[in-house]
């Protein structure tokens, strides 16, 4: 994988030219994930995803360019929290747009947006983002936690649930076990294990309560100290294998949309 942020001008414009150059941009949040997990758990986890999936692409015949991680986004949920940065929808919204918009300019012309953040408000700012870019000629895909769609988001297929060892899948999300895994796998000097450990179980459904206008944590859990799951149930191993099992997922329906992409332009140009 080429990692954009490390390349010279004339090293960027060549790649920029290749005609199978896809830019990797993970989508990240600096938010609170309960009184075990640090900040950037987001922020990690979207540049994991984008790792996950390059080697994929490579196989396939693409050049993953892995570009730098936007590590704020909207975060609204989180926004009481102590160290929680949230951004405004537009102001994330025009932070992918002129990112994207800026690559484009220079010859890049297929995106995937590696996004690890789950709020409604960072899922809606990349929805309108995309919409703006439309009309841009550049190709915008989602890895990852992605706006509501027409086909399913790997990210929550019943085979990474079923990896897990908690009791209620459904109602692990933020914190839980399985964010809790991805860090014990990819960054275990930010976990606090100890405290991880002594955490119970604190299963909400979530999902209902999103439905019904909860628009903070707070509402969602009267009285949390921030995470939803049984986090003392992560393992690093499963973290490696939701992971690898996600990348591979993302990755197979990335393939298939870069392909009906690649096949319009060459209807067009005959």
């Amino acid at each position: 994988m080429i990692r954009l942020a490390e390349l010279t001008w004339p090293e960027a414009r060549r790649v920029a030219r290749h005609a199978r150059s896809v830019v990797l941009l993970p989508l990240g949040a600096v938010e609170q994930h309960g009184p075990h997990l640090p900040l950037a758990v987001d922020w990690i986890g979207a540049e994991e995803l984008a790792r996950r999936v390059a080697p994929h692409l490579t196989r396939a015949g693409w050049r993953p360019v892995l570009a730098p991680a936007l590590p704020y986004g909207a975060s609204p949920l989180a926004a009481a929290w102590p160290g929680t940065v949230s951004l405004s929808v537009a102001t994330t919204t025009r932070l992918i747009v002129e990112v994207v918009r800026a690559l484009a300019a220079h010859g890049f012309r297929r995106f995937v947006l590696a996004n690890y953040q789950a709020d409604p408000d960072h899922l809606r700012a990349i929805a309108a983002a995309r919409r703006a870019l439309a009309r841009a000629r550049v190709q915008v895909l989602v890895a990852g936690f992605a706006p509501a769609g027409g086909r399913p988001n790997p990210m929550l297929d019943a085979r990474v649930r079923a990896l897990m060892r908690s009791p209620h899948p459904e109602r692990e999300w933020h914190s839980g076990e399985l964010e809790t895994a991805m860090m014990l796998a990819v960054a275990p000097r930010l976990v606090r294990r100890a405290t991880a450990r002594r955490l119970p179980p604190a299963w909400t459904d979530w999902a209902a309560a999103l439905a019904r206008g909860a628009r903070t944590f707070e509402r969602l859990q009267p009285g949390g100290r921030g995470y939803f799951g049984w986090p003392a149930a992560a393992r690093a191993g499963t973290g490696r294998r939701v992971m690898s099992l996600r990348g591979r997922l993302i990755a197979a329906v990335l393939l298939e949309d870069l392909a009906r992409w690649s096949a319009r332009i060459r209807r067009r140009r005959r």
